[in-house]
């Protein structure tokens, strides 16, 4: 009896040690744990490194829109915005025939949108371009929100506003008369060929450039620019008409945007000096790509991955970005509502943006924001990286400088004034952090 119990004991243990040493197929969300030989565990102190990179230009022509003003931000520097644009006469008519000149106005129209603090007063500005708008090289029309020209010295005419964005549809800001009046003399006269094309009349009279000297706030206004003519027609009766000198050459309308960094963490970004880590800014990184600057992240740490204790495989990986506390707003400084990660390399251009399958199919992931503006601890930005560092830990041709470039999608990239800081692993008041959950057998 003894000897056939001392012999099942030793079948007993050959078997179990046999299982022990055998690696089972995991399915990550549905996995069954194999006699707790097998285990999934989460670490979350690999570093994900980040960097401020610096971006030359984008094109800023035929966007539908445009932007005027200027504001301070605590981060980012002053910003300020301008619009140009080219303006085309009505057809001739010989219906100005016995007209005598009222008045001139710009007529721009509220497209609802804003960023910075509206209750300052905001003085706008319309100048006479003195140099015709043109395409910056010679291969297409692109117009670019660096590029600017030459306006006359004194300006048509000014207005300071106190906008209600939500409330107000229209902008009118009176023009000089001596312009107005030599524009009626030209629609009474037939043979005047400054106005007998578009074309011509663009020679004559270039363009307007629309900025702003004062103010705290960016104001967007629709693509829809009028110069508006106001006269008398004596005739039976007499009557007040107006027409409309109206926005043309939509490729050529186009916003010029600017910034000053001059004593903030970003004032040595620059185009020599064109990626600053995070822990030469404060332990912080920026994204704002309309005024020239895109968090980089990078995970050269999780190479180190094989050596975690019994390493098998990556199961899943998971960034949740955290945006700096205090550094966003409902109302003045409000974040992205979509930011996307786009795969960049050591020359830090964008790349092909990650995506994820949701019900069956690939989509661009956009980091579905939860803002916790109550007390602001909770507020994330959300990204499954599990293909992305699949094949970055895979790959033996990874450049330490690869990365991922966390920027808004188009066109929010280059029209939306939205921006993000974000903290490194010191920054207490806001992190970027990386979960991963990896298989391992005992």
């Amino acid at each position: 009896m003894i000897k056939n119990l001392s012999l099942l004991l030793l079948i007993f243990t050959v078997v179990l040690l046999g299982t022990a040493c055998k690696r089972t197929d995991i399915s990550f969300g549905n996995q069954f744990i194999d006699n707790g030989y097998t285990q999934i565990i989460k670490v979350d102190t690999f570093t994900a490194d980040i960097a401020t990179v610096y971006i030359d230009s984008f094109i800023s022509s035929a966007k539908g829109f445009g932007t005027v003003g200027s504001y301070k931000d605590p981060y980012f520097g002053k910003i300020t915005s301008e619009s140009y644009c080219e303006v085309a006469p009505p057809a001739y008519s010989d219906i100005y025939l016995n007209t005598t000149y009222d008045s001139i106005s710009l007529i721009l129209k509220l497209d609802h949108s804003f960023y910075g603090d509206t209750t300052k007063p905001i003085t706008i500005n319309v100048h006479q371009l003195a140099q015709s708008i043109v395409g910056t090289d010679a291969t297409t029309s692109n117009i670019y929100n660096l590029d600017s020209f030459q306006v006359m010295p004194t300006a048509l005419g000014s207005k300071t506003f106190t906008i209600s964005p939500n409330r107000m549809d229209t902008l009118a800001i009176k023009l000089d008369d001596s312009l107005g009046q030599r524009l009626l003399r030209k629609l009474q006269n037939k043979l005047d060929q400054d106005i007998t094309n578009n074309t011509n009349f663009v020679q004559y009279f270039k363009g307007l450039r629309i900025s702003a000297s004062s103010g705290g706030c960016v104001y967007n206004f629709k693509d829809s620019v009028t110069m508006r003519l106001y006269y008398t027609k004596h005739d039976l009766f007499t009557t007040s008409q107006q027409t409309d000198f109206s926005l043309y050459n939509k490729p050529h309308q186009f916003n010029h945007i600017s910034y000053d960094r001059t004593g903030t963490s970003l004032q040595n970004l620059t185009a020599t000096n064109r990626e600053i880590n995070a822990s030469l800014t404060g332990n912080m990184a920026f994204s704002q790509p309309i005024s020239g600057c895109m968090t980089k992240i990078s995970f050269n740490a999780v190479k180190n991955i094989f050596k975690l204790p019994n390493y098998v495989k990556l199961m899943q990986a998971k960034l949740i970005v955290r945006p700096m506390k205090n550094s966003y707003s409902a109302g003045m400084y409000p974040l992205p509502p979509q930011l996307r990660l786009s795969t960049t390399n050591q020359f830090d251009l964008l790349g092909s943006d990650l995506t994820a399958v949701i019900n069956g199919s690939a989509q661009v992931q956009y980091g579905n924001l939860y803002v916790d503006y109550l007390y602001g601890t909770n507020t994330t930005y959300t990204y499954d990286l599990t293909s992305y560092l699949k094949a970055f830990i895979s790959s033996t041709a990874v450049n330490e400088r690869d990365g991922l470039l966390l920027a808004p999608p188009s066109p929010a990239y280059e029209t939306n004034f939205n921006r993000i800081v974000l903290g490194n692993k010191l920054n207490i008041n806001g992190n970027i952090e990386l979960q991963i959950f990896y298989a391992a057998v005992q």
